[in-house]
């Protein structure tokens, strides 16, 4: 290819010419050069694309970064969390002979029976592999009370918006504060669901109507069902959070572990067998995990649409349970570049070691299934047939002297710096989080006691929060400039 060269002497500032024409370096000829260098390193690259469920996109993430970190190639990947209804969308690809659009799909929920029937149809086998459990729950911003007792009859007569105030005698029954509120406090029930389809409200609907179908009706159940006027829609997982924070006497529904985390408030629910309890008191006693008991299919390869984890039966099993899959043709060969199938291999291998799946549930509040279900899905990723005379990547969790350094090996002994101290910093936030709550908990006893006002509470409960806020950034701003200390001593 052509290109202009600028050369300057210093000491004469004088310009070389060849005969008839300058040759000077341009940025648009320095733009070309550089496209054409990318592309060429592009070509060498191994890439893996997929998409789905935003639930777990920072699990998926984080794991991602993780590998991505360990390999001495070129390795790219990414997951776009567009909702699971997308993703499979996009794996489908209409059934094309060509492959899916993505590389693989995560849902909250399995294809259903159709989409399984077709792909069967035609010969293209696919598998499902469970890789995490999350509960969905109800939040609210009632601030007359903090732990609010709910029945599914009582939730689905709120939802359907049969009951407006919280102050009704059926809620009065089980919140006996409630009933001692001022006649001019506000007590009207603003009730927050997502305005797109989503996994949470077809779990969420589909158990209203198996737990209480004489108040949850068809109509109101599945991912995009038609809700009564004057429910409050909200975009996303993020959006439902801020209608529940911004608007008092809300009450909405979303994961667990995003609800928790924005700090939301939690109902307690009542389960099959009685029990009174929020999603953090179920998944500490094993209530999420008691949910998958018996529900899989024989084999991975196998139809998942009748998999069901909602209104299971226990005494602390949480009613409302999602499995998170990945799904994957079994076939690879729809791959351009081999390496890259190879890579996503053992991207879903990694979803079932603990090196790198255990961050899912310390950070992002998820539950991994049991040992057998682990297992099951391994069997699942046995049966991917990938290109022949494809190298496999390996595992470097042990030091392997001179193979740990050949290609395709994936090392836990290879970390960025950034990595290391954002490991560090999120041990002293989670550490942090744990004594804000702990002092929360000491606060709300204290107050009731000394019978603070509202006004007062909110203070007292601001100037703590700031305090700890304050300690936050004061680890994360000490943290950083090491950080770049030791970029410029690299260099």
């Amino acid at each position: 290819f052509f290109f202009l060269v600028f050369v300057e002497r210093k000491q004469t500032k004088k310009r070389y010419f060849f005969p008839g024409k300058m040759i000077g370096f341009s940025f648009s000829s320095a733009a070309l050069l550089a496209a054409l260098l990318s592309t060429s390193a592009r070509a060498d690259e191994v890439e893996v694309h997929g998409s789905g469920t935003t639930n777990p996109s920072k699990c998926y993430w984080a794991v991602m970064e993780q590998m991505m970190a360990q390999t001495k190639e070129n390795t790219h990947m990414t997951y776009r969390a567009v909702g699971s209804t997308t993703g499979y969308a996009e794996f489908i690809n209409e059934y094309s002979e060509d492959g899916p659009a993505n590389d693989f799909a995560s849902g909250d929920l399995p294809l259903n029976k159709t989409v399984y029937d077709n792909f069967d149809g035609a010969g293209v086998g696919l598998v499902h592999l469970p890789v995490l459990l999350g509960a969905v729950s109800i939040f609210h911003s009632v601030k007359q009370v903090e732990r609010l007792n709910l029945t599914p009859c009582l939730l689905a007569r709120i939802f359907s918006l049969d009951i407006t105030e919280w102050n009704h005698p059926d809620i009065v029954e089980f919140n006996s504060a409630l009933g001692e509120v001022g006649d001019d406090e506000d007590m009207t029930i603003t009730v927050a669901r997502r305005v797109r389809g989503s996994s949470s409200t077809d779990s969420t609907t589909k158990y209203l109507l198996d737990a209480c179908p004489e108040h949850w009706s068809e109509e109101l159940t599945g991912s995009k069902p038609t809700w009564p006027e004057g429910t409050v829609g909200c975009e996303g997982s993020g959006g439902m959070t801020t209608c529940i924070r911004n608007t008092p006497g809300t009450i909405g529904y979303i994961d667990a572990g995003h609800g928790i985390g924005a700090g939301l408030k939690e109902i307690e629910l009542e389960n099959l067998d009685g029990t009174l309890q929020s999603s953090a008191e179920a998944a500490a006693q094993g209530g999420i995990a008691a949910a998958e008991d018996g529900v899989l299919p024989a084999a991975p390869d196998r139809d998942f649409s009748g998999v069901s984890l909602l209104n299971r039966p226990g005494k602390y099993t949480w009613p409302i349970v999602q499995m998170t899959y990945i799904v994957v043709r079994k076939d690879l060969s729809y791959f351009e570049d081999p390496e890259s199938a190879a890579f996503m291999v053992a991207f879903l291998r990694a979803l079932f070691m603990d090196d790198y799946i255990e961050q899912c549930a310390d950070n992002y509040g998820f539950t991994l299934p049991s040992q057998s279900v682990r297992d099951f899905a391994l069997e699942g990723i046995a049966m991917l047939q990938l290109p022949e005379n494809t190298t496999q990547w390996i595992f470097e969790t042990s030091t392997l002297p001179l193979d740990g350094q050949e290609e395709h090996v994936i090392s836990s002994k290879r970390q960025r710096i950034a990595d290391a101290e954002r490991s560090s910093l999120q041990s002293s936030v989670a550490s942090l989080e744990a004594e804000n709550a702990a002092l929360r908990s000491e606060l709300n006893t204290l107050s009731s006691k000394a019978g603070m006002t509202d006004k007062e509470q909110t203070q007292l409960t601001a100037a703590l929060v700031l305090s700890c806020l304050c300690f936050i950034y004061l680890v994360i701003f000490s943290i950083f400039p090491l950080i770049g200390c030791f970029r410029k001593k690299t260099e």
